[in-house]
């Protein structure tokens, strides 16, 4: 049989058309894959740039923290914290207790401050009696909401339980506390400390206080080393200042403005004139005497990176500066010879 040569041009072109056609779907698969493979690549070498400043910044921050504490430390150990001699106050260099200082370095930013333990809720000054039990439940209605008093009572009675010795659940208002057996149930069981608290960080293992978790730091806020229970107003951690004023940046404000102006040393109607309607529930929990307490709380936060105009211009501009930061922060018992570490932390912004 003989096929007319049109007839074979047709055959042999509609070959040829396939083949090119399966070849152009292979370059284009090609292309993708290299592509593909390309983007993740590029993401890999992106990530890894990132790790690598991320190391960089925390290790950068980790030291700029310590800086901050040993110029807290310094400051402590060195300078007066007592008012200035007559006559002599042009020329004080003192060291404003719970004033938050900053310093600008080659390498980032250094803020730090240095507060007594005495400006803290001692946790174990929490007693049977209502009224040892006021300043820690008016903080429990500041974090949880006044509307929350079962919850409260919950916890008031967990950390009663959390100190005893025994057994027997502590009851307030309905409301049960809890023991090692509640613990000893939880997914990754512990036991109470039943004795004195001698960290304040235990706070949160107790029985109730999870919904407070990440709000706070349990370290600026409570403390085991307070010598009479009651909240020096002459040293506060920038947390104890946030409860006391409620969350008014201006009374923060005229705080600070009033530790400069009076050297430290703010008095029954300063406190009065700064919290306005909160002095009144608080008057009887405040005192005023500096350095009858030995034990400190010196906290110092390194910012990798930040630059003193770029931060000035934010500041101006009322946008703070969104730069991760390192803090280091210890617990130290002051003496002749100089200071004693008792607790030391550390944690990220």
């Amino acid at each position: 049989m003989v096929i007319p040569s049109g007839i074979h041009r047709a055959i042999g072109g509609s070959a040829d058309n396939a083949n090119q056609g399966f070849a152009l779907v292979l370059v284009i698969v090609v292309v993708l894959l290299a592509s593909f493979l390309a983007s993740q690549l590029t993401m890999q070498v992106r990530t890894e740039l990132a790790v690598s400043h991320n190391i960089k910044a925390r290790v950068s921050g980790h030291f700029l923290a310590e800086a901050g504490l040993s110029l807290g430390l310094f400051r402590l150990l060195d300078r007066p914290l007592e008012t200035p001699a007559i006559g002599a106050e042009e020329d004080w260099d003192g060291f404003y207790e719970g004033y938050v200082y900053q310093v600008f370095l080659p390498k980032g930013k250094v803020s730090y401050y240095v507060a007594s333990e005495g400006g803290k809720i001692d946790l174990n000054k929490v007693g049977e009696s209502v009224g040892s039990q006021a300043l820690l439940r008016m903080f429990l209605e500041y974090q949880l909401g006044e509307d929350k008093q079962e919850e409260i009572d919950t916890v008031i009675a967990s950390v009663l339980d959390w100190k005893d010795t025994d057994d027997a659940y502590h009851e307030i208002n309905g409301a049960r506390g809890a023991e090692s057996e509640y613990y000893g149930a939880l997914p990754d069981p512990y036991i109470a400390r039943n004795g004195p608290i001698a960290d304040p960080a235990d706070f949160f293992l107790i029985k109730g206080t999870r919904p407070m978790i990440g709000k706070f730091y349990a370290q600026e806020i409570f403390t085991v080393h307070s010598t009479d229970g009651k909240i020096n107003f002459n040293s506060l951690t920038p947390a104890m200042l946030d409860f006391l004023t409620g969350g008014d940046k201006e009374r923060q404000a005229a705080y600070h403005d009033a530790k400069v102006e009076f050297k430290g040393q703010l008095t029954a109607a300063l406190a009065s004139e700064i919290l306005g309607d909160r002095y009144e529930k608080f008057q009887s929990f405040l005192s005023y005497t500096t350095g009858n307490n030995p034990y400190y709380f010196v906290v110092g936060t390194g910012y990798a990176g930040a630059e003193q105009g770029a931060a000035e211009q934010s500041k101006g501009e009322g946008i703070a500066p969104k730069i991760p930061g390192t803090i280091d922060s210890m617990i130290i018992k002051k003496d002749s010879g100089g200071f004693t570490c008792l607790a030391w932390q550390e944690r990220f912004t």
